[in-house]
């Protein structure tokens, strides 16, 4: 494989999911945390839509999840149950953490990255113990880390993160009460959350100073005025989807409403004549309580399917033309 094991298995804690609030995760989040997201994985990976997902990743991944499993004793698919990310929020900062619960079998982990360090002469990721946890660094240009606390929890992110959730997992640690009652109330009603107590301007990059009028500079005037958010996504026959943005004041939050309802006016005009988007948008509902704005819609499972295949490549075309 091209990639080191470090960064595959890292990659694949971050981009598997967002996450479902369990209490051991939690403990490990840094306080001053301000943007988090979740997935309950299991019930994710047990609805028909997930279930859909994963035979498009097994079709569209060929072997590679498979040689993953073989090298490592580790398969995403199979063997993780929750996971949570968490970051200060700060765009400017590169930290943050993915924590995952499942079944990792760490001593064919580490003896598979021992082999691999040991095909590059030493220059690939190093393990080592931490704090009482398997810690794999290195091997790559980023400063990033992989840990384990025993076989069952995960974590991966910078080192510094890593290093200092691994110190904290000796102790009782807690978030900001305004976050812990948002992530508490989402992953309760939720299947996949996210939330923000930051303002969405300091999530998003920037317009260049003295930035032309246009698209981007509007969205990005729009996006000045979310002090906060969050949203979920539930899963079933109908899958719903739900968002809520605080804004600085209630005629903020209604120009916001007004830009959600143009944004799916266009997107009704410029479907394609076969597409469900028309139908789907039906179902969008958009109101304003004060200063916050309510967003939800529902998509039937089947429509699901169809947009998502709607925006997957077909294999084996690779050169442009190709039918």
């Amino acid at each position: 494989m091209r990639q080191t094991i470090l960064t595959t298995v890292g990659a694949l804690l971050f981009s598997t999911g967002l996450f479902a609030a369990d209490t051991q995760l939690l403990n490990l989040v840094m306080p001053d945390a301000q943007v988090m997201a979740g997935l309950n994985v299991t019930s994710a990976k047990t609805s028909a839509f997930g279930q859909y997902l994963l035979t498009q990743i097994a079709a569209r991944g060929g072997n590679q999840f498979d040689k993953l499993s073989a090298a490592t004793g580790f398969d995403p698919r199979r063997d993780l149950t929750e996971v949570l990310a968490a970051s200060p929020g700060n765009a400017g900062q590169k930290t943050g953490l993915v924590l995952a619960k499942g079944t990792f079998n760490v001593s064919q982990l580490t003896d598979a990255i021992a082999k691999d360090a040991a095909g590059k002469n030493g220059q690939g990721p190093q393990v080592t113990s931490y704090g009482g946890a398997t810690l794999i660094y290195g091997g790559g240009k980023e400063n990033g880390a992989v840990a384990f606390l025993g076989t069952s929890i995960a974590l991966a992110g910078d080192l510094d993160s890593v290093k200092a959730a691994i110190d904290r997992s000796t102790q009782s640690n807690s978030i900001s009460p305004a976050l812990s009652a948002k992530v508490q109330a989402l992953s309760t009603a939720e299947d996949a959350w996210a939330v923000s107590l930051e303002p969405i301007s300091a999530l998003a990059p920037k317009a260049p100073a003295g930035a032309a009028a246009g698209p981007g500079l509007q969205l990005n005037q729009v996006l000045n005025k979310i002090q906060a958010a969050n949203g979920g996504v539930k899963f079933g026959s109908l899958i719903v989807l739900s968002a809520q943005a605080t804004a600085t004041d209630p005629a903020s939050a209604n120009a916001l409403a007004d830009v959600v309802r143009m944004l799916a006016g266009l997107l009704t005009m410029n479907a394609p004549k076969n597409a469900q988007v028309p139908q789907i948008l039906q179902s969008l509902q958009v109101s304003t309580d004060g200063a916050v704005l309510n967003v939800s819609l529902s998509v039937s499972e089947s429509d699901a399917e169809q947009i998502l295949k709607m925006g997957l490549p077909v294999q084996g075309r690779t050169r442009r033309g190709d039918q």
